[in-house]
């Protein structure tokens, strides 16, 4: 089941790539829920982006901004890498 995760994850950002540069907006949508994909099907992503977020506060705020505005189902997947406060 992993491995279908990671095919479609490829398969989204692969078509984002190629499709960034056209005029209709669908490239960076389509590399944002590829990466959404891999957080939510890895335990080693997610805590890598939780480690890049505590520390790098900018990138926490524009991951916090993009929570505020995600379907819910997206939000909660983002909401897991959130940094932990000790």
């Amino acid at each position: 089941m992993k491995l279908l995760w990671w095919s479609l994850a490829a398969f989204l950002i692969l078509l984002g790539l190629a499709t960034v540069w056209l005029p209709i907006p669908t490239g960076v949508p389509l590399l944002a829920l590829g990466g959404v994909v891999i957080i939510g099907s890895s335990r080693t992503a997610a805590r890598l982006l939780r480690k890049r977020r505590k520390s790098t506060p900018h990138l926490n705020g524009v991951f916090t901004w993009i929570e505020d505005r995600s379907p819910l189902r997206f939000a909660r997947i983002l909401k897991r890498t959130r940094p932990r406060n000790k």
